[in-house]
């Protein structure tokens, strides 16, 4: 017997997600969702493998922040390569928190901006333009290019 096929996108748990919206947003700051959530959100993606949170906020704050809430997390801050973000932090097996997103690229290091561009679900959703860079400093052209594509599509609408 075959599974019925559904069009509905899979994507992790948000339970961890909404948490960790909710701490940071209750300090002012603004999180988005970016990466494959994004993607699927814009229905450029049918799987989201993990959630990738941006905010741009002092990440020893963050840390603090996290803290009080009794949100467990562990340092996965990388900065060889193409990485730069101040911190990122692995908030739950599918959960990313990048504080101060950047990436290096062919002029050096490069600030991605946190912008919540409209909300899925009750999720802020990150500038598409910002997330085509990122794939595309990050060497993932399909990505980069399916959001240039969507961004060239609503520009033209």
């Amino acid at each position: 017997m075959t599974q019925p096929q559904t069009d509905a996108p899979r994507l992790p748990p948000r339970e961890a997600l909404d948490r960790l919206l909710a701490v940071l947003q209750a300090e002012g700051w603004q999180p988005a969702v970016g990466g494959s959530g994004l993607l699927v959100a814009l229905g450029l993606a049918d799987v989201a493998h993990d959630w990738d949170v941006t905010v741009d906020a002092p990440a020893e704050a963050v840390i603090a922040a996290l803290d009080r809430a009794g949100l467990p997390y562990r340092d996965g801050t990388r900065t060889d390569g193409v990485y730069g973000t101040d911190r990122c932090l692995k908030v739950h097996d599918h959960l990313d928190l990048m504080i101060n997103f950047a990436l290096r690229g062919p002029a050096g290091m490069e600030p991605l901006p946190t912008r919540i561009t409209g909300t899925w679900h009750g999720i802020p959703l990150a500038d598409p333009a910002v997330w085509a860079r990122a794939y595309r400093l990050l060497g993932r052209t399909e990505k980069a290019d399916l959001l240039q594509d969507w961004l060239a599509a609503r520009r033209l609408g």
